[in-house]
């Protein structure tokens, strides 16, 4: 093989690697979650005038099982709002967690501040969450990823796991969130994610053994990546170089 077959044979590869990288879940897609919106269940206006105070959340939340029945109350449920969203392959930070309600001061990553029992706080990663099986593309349409690095930052308390300790209020193994696609899991497929936890007994929460859920609806989308999109297009030309070259000898 001489060296213009190889420098073409290297071009289609990585053009086809590169129009592949957005068909299917991957360890740099990023999971786009819907805000969370308070409805009222019984007349009124939500947030603060539903009728007897009964409302609920629609959309993205997380929950504490206050009660400790083992089930979501709609009471118990906490709406959120992406910020730059779950990035697979990334960890992503969070400070700035205080008392009282969020004030603009907080340095956010995944999610929009967020006020519990009138404290601030966010989401975090201390490690990557990752793909831990499932979907590829053409499955169907389920996926579980790694949460062990899923951790909390809350009322100046910098990290607190939720990484482990999976509960009844949610329908997944030890450590493992499911992912639910409408489709495939492939870029710009929806999907419903499902995880719990329990709050470690450390003592620094006063919710220690409390159950914890979350559920996120969304659409996946790719991190831009200029690198990839020039291997497609250096890909595409080497390919009409070598056909014009071939042409011409």
């Amino acid at each position: 093989m001489n060296k213009k077959q190889m420098y073409c044979g290297v071009a289609l590869a990585l053009g086809l690697y590169a129009a592949e990288a957005d068909a299917a879940l991957v360890n740099s897609s990023i999971l786009s979650f819907n805000p969370g919106e308070i409805f009222c269940q019984i007349g009124g206006t939500a947030p603060d005038n539903c009728t007897y105070g009964i409302k609920n959340v629609s959309g993205s939340w997380f929950a504490m099982d206050g009660s400790g029945d083992g089930k979501v109350q709609a009471n118990e449920k906490v709406a959120l709002s992406a910020n730059e969203g779950i990035r697979l392959g990334q960890t992503q930070d969070a400070s700035g967690s205080h008392t009282g309600f969020p004030d603009g001061s907080e340095l956010p990553g995944i999610d929009n501040p967020w006020s519990f029992f009138g404290n601030t706080g966010m989401h975090k990663t201390v490690s990557p969450i990752v793909i831990s099986g499932g979907d590829d593309g053409t499955g169907d349409g389920i996926a579980s990823l790694d949460f062990s690095g899923w951790t909390v930052t809350w009322n100046l308390i910098p990290a607190i796991s939720m990484g482990s300790g999976a509960n009844t209020m949610a329908d997944n193994p030890e450590g493992i969130a499911v992912l639910n696609c409408s489709v495939d899991c492939s870029v710009g497929d929806t999907f419903i994610l499902d995880y719990s936890a329990t709050v470690p007994n450390d003592g620094k929460t006063g919710f220690g053994n409390v159950a914890y859920a979350l559920h996120l609806e969304g659409q996946i989308s790719t991190v831009p990546v200029p690198a990839a999109v020039w291997l497609l297009g250096s890909g595409l030309a080497a390919l009409f170089s070598c056909g014009y070259r071939r042409r011409s000898t």
